[in-house]
């Protein structure tokens, strides 16, 4: 059995890892976010509370002056910060700055990578009423360190999270690969009967049959036929990934109305009728097999559905086939799961879902688009292009 993800498996990895990465990457972002600006708020406290000290060593100095009122001073200067002195209206005095500054009402702010810290001085010393000081604000040097690290715990949490999926769906896959052995071993014990049965039907002699034994016999013929059809769906499962393609020109026009006919019988059992306007001599590039399936499996799946007494159409041209019915319909929800393998709608009628999930995989093979409308209790339409 084609031993890739099935697209549910696929879905669900999805799923799970995309649900549990954009989880643990919100709170990783969270965390680091919340880290980074706590640490800038502590940074701009330390710097704060280091303006302060220098703005009192200034104080300090000014009120020194101011006791020796001698006017030959010098005004005091330091290297590790500049600083500039007002008076009460808020005229410059003095200024160790490069750069003038415009307003002195935010008490503490950063300018072009410099901190400037504004204190009120009383009394007024030398005439000055404020004290601005100013350094050159620290770096945050932490940001390449939670980037690099971001980086590394999402490596890891991308590993974590396919090994728990994995773990996850650990049991999924025992159960389907029991189901995959079941129909395998299911598939070779009908080989033989199926073969037996048909060969059978086909040899018998109906001249000398009464009515209601010929209705007996197509009974027969048509139950045959439907168990068929599965074994040829499961033999296609089973075996096209081991089979060579072999891709010529197919007479698409006849090959329909082949199928048509094998299934006429089928049809006729509900009175149903098939409606045919199809175009002579359209030719397709595939495999004769792989398009029998893709016609069968939408044929069968018409008939199935549909009610008795009705009408299925069968539309053909160069680039379009489509098969409309009039049956019992599908909701948006299960048209939107229809590919998913093993899936059934309607368990009353049989089979193993695999009809559309087959459908699904040759139109893939052969970049041939499908679009399926339906209404519930009105019937659905299955056109396919390419």
């Amino acid at each position: 059995m084609d031993t890739n993800l099935y697209s549910g498996e696929k879905k669900s990895i999805l799923y799970v890892l995309g649900l549990y990465l954009s989880s643990t990457l919100l709170l990783i972002a969270t965390l680091f976010t919340s880290y980074y600006f706590y640490e800038k708020d502590q940074l701009m406290h330390d710097e704060k509370e280091t303006l302060k000290k220098y703005a009192l060593k200034i104080e300090d100095k000014l009120s020194a002056l101011h006791e020796v009122n001698n006017h030959d001073y010098k005004y005091p200067r330091f290297d590790d910060f500049k600083s500039a002195i007002y008076d009460i209206d808020k005229n410059l005095i003095f200024s160790t700055f490069d750069d003038d500054i415009e307003e002195l009402e935010n008490k503490f702010f950063i300018k072009d990578s410099k901190s400037y810290l504004i204190t009120s001085l009383s009394p007024y010393y030398m005439g000055a009423a404020y004290i601005v000081v100013q350094k050159e604000t620290k770096n945050l040097d932490i940001l390449n360190a939670l980037i690099y690290l971001a980086i590394i715990v999402v490596l890891i949490t991308i590993i974590t999270s396919f090994f728990l999926v994995n773990l996850v769906l650990k049991p999924i896959r025992e159960n389907i690969k029991l189901l995959d052995n079941f129909i395998k071993d299911t598939t070779h014990e009908l080989n033989t009967p199926i073969t037996a049965i048909l060969t059978n039907i086909e040899t018998l002699d109906s001249t000398n049959c009464d009515e209601k034994t010929l209705r007996k016999l197509d009974r027969i013929k048509i139950a045959s036929m439907g168990i068929s059809n599965i074994y040829q769906d499961l033999v296609y499962l089973l075996l096209n990934h081991k089979t060579s393609t072999q891709n010529i020109d197919l007479n698409l026009s006849q090959i329909l109305v082949q199928r048509v006919n094998y299934f006429a019988n089928m049809a006729n059992m509900k009175k149903i009728k098939f409606v045919l306007e199809i175009k002579e001599n359209v030719h397709f590039i595939a495999d004769k097999q792989k398009m029998e399936r893709l016609i069968d499996n939408i044929l069968s799946n018409a008939i199935k559905y549909t009610r008795k007494s009705t009408a299925i159409t069968v539309t053909l041209n160069e680039s379009m086939l489509s098969i409309e019915d009039e049956g019992k319909g599908m909701s948006k929800e299960e048209i939107e799961k229809i590919f998913t393998r093993y899936l059934r709608f309607d368990k009353s009628q049989g089979g193993f879902g695999i009809g559309y999930s087959i459908i699904k995989s040759i139109i893939d093979e052969y970049n041939i688009k499908i679009d399926i409308k339906s209404k519930q209790n009105k019937g659905t339409k299955v056109t396919l292009t390419w």
